[in-house]
């Protein structure tokens, strides 16, 4: 931050104390500096959000550049926490009026926000800053939506992706121009690039991976239907899915009990040949130097489908009109081709931006261009529902470790339905 603004911070600081003692949303935080600039007035804005990892330090980076290069005297100051933390500070905060301008955190917390009242209603965000809703990928920003209304400004998207390793595709004869497309495909290449005596897998099975609903919606199985809460996990579908994961578990493809921890890490050695990860993959494997492709999840018998994820800015409840104004200046300032670019240059998530698809830099970047084409098929996977955390942890989890363990698939899966049953009747 420029001397200047600091200067004016303290002043601030000095006279109005009680402004700064939360992080407060009732009102926009300004300051007025000597004679020598009389009329000038700085904007601060204070924004709670979850990333704390190296993809915080390039949202620190841009953060920055905004602060010394907007013309509103808009300056955001960051508070980056762990998700238990913000999540359990943000209630009370909204409660007291000592909110922060803005939140950014996953849109799978949405939901909830709005059922408990905590968000403020932004539908009028796009008018207002004259950005066009119809350049970036309607299931990206229908995510932000309840209803008819936004409660959310889209910041990334993200899906999971098939990684794969180029070198070892080629010394297994295999072409590492052309991944598996089909479930088949997937099968017989984890085959072909496992071999025990180096030690090589795969395909990666981890027993916690959260998204197998991914392989079910690809042979037209489900798990629930989040609108009406039915129950659809024990049918047949889901019986011919999960006894073809297990076989390909048995048939040595992926190590028994590995973790996705694990996976990450024998993807990275060259243990692994295929994994199934998020984009926050990408900027290690580069580091790295690593031979890879990714691409889509690939098809069942039903098509391919991935389960979505991704961040959104959000207005806690109570921020006055002043402070809305201004977060809307920044958000609209994240939506511009030249910010999203630099956001998914460092960081490789996917681009959903129609104008920035046809940047140059964007499409000679064969990395960006697939999981950028892939995201074409995402699909919420209980994103806000009220029951989702206990279905992953209470339901699928201990259903896939015993399943890839060798159990009983029939058996597991009526065991897993039943939980489900108890889960929904609350």
């Amino acid at each position: 931050m420029k001397w200047k603004k600091i200067c004016s911070m303290l002043l601030v600081c000095a006279t109005t104390m009680s402004l700064f003692a939360g992080c407060g949303n009732s009102q926009t935080q300004e300051s007025s500096e000597g004679s020598d600039s009389a009329g000038s007035d700085e904007t601060i804005l204070s924004l709670w959000t979850v990333f704390t990892g190296s993809d915080g330090d390039v949202l620190r980076e841009i953060i920055d550049d905004y602060n010394e290069t907007n013309e509103d005297g808009i300056t955001v100051q960051v508070d980056i926490m762990d998700n238990d933390t913000l999540q359990s500070k943000l209630p009370s905060a909204i409660s007291t009026g000592t909110a922060p301008s803005f939140v950014l955190v996953g849109i799978e917390y949405l939901q909830e926000y709005v059922e408990n009242d905590s968000l403020e209603d932004i539908s009028d965000f796009w008018e207002a800053t004259g950005t066009n809703e119809d350049n970036y990928y309607e299931n990206v920003v229908a995510k932000s939506y309840v209803g008819d209304k936004l409660y959310g400004v889209p910041m990334q998207y993200n899906l999971q992706y098939l990684y794969y390793n180029k070198d070892l595709f080629e010394a297994a004869g295999l072409d590492p121009d052309a991944p598996p497309a089909t479930f088949e495909e997937l099968e017989e290449c984890a085959k072909a690039l496992t071999d025990p005596d180096k030690g090589q897998y795969g395909l990666a099975l981890p027993t916690d991976f959260g998204y197998y609903v991914q392989y079910l919606w690809g042979n037209g199985g489900d798990v629930i239907n989040t609108s009406t809460n039915e129950n659809l996990l024990n049918s047949d579908q889901n019986v011919e899915t999960l006894t073809w994961l297990q076989e390909l578990a048995q048939a040595g493809v992926s190590p028994e009990g590995l973790t996705s921890a694990e996976a990450d890490t024998m993807f990275q050695s060259g243990q692994m040949a295929m994994t199934i990860a998020g984009p926050w993959n990408i900027n290690i494997l580069n580091d790295l130097g690593m031979n890879y492709g990714i691409t889509a999840m690939p098809a069942g018998s039903d098509g391919a489908y991935s389960a979505e994820g991704g961040c959104s800015y959000m207005i806690p409840k109570g921020t006055d009109e002043a402070t809305k104004e201004a977060v809307y200046k920044f958000m609209a300032y994240w939506l511009t081709d030249d910010v999203l670019k630099e956001w998914s240059m460092q960081n490789g998530f996917p681009v959903w931006s129609y104008s920035l698809l046809e940047d140059e830099d964007i499409k000679s970047n064969d990395i960006l261009n697939s999981v950028s084409e892939a995201s074409s098929i995402g699909r919420d996977w209980h994103l806000g529902y009220e029951y989702g955390s206990q279905i992953d942890n209470d339901v699928m989890a201990p259903m896939m470790e015993s399943i890839l363990s060798g159990g009983d698939v029939k058996t597991e899966l009526q065991s897993a339905s039943d939980r489900l049953d108890e889960i929904l009747a609350q």
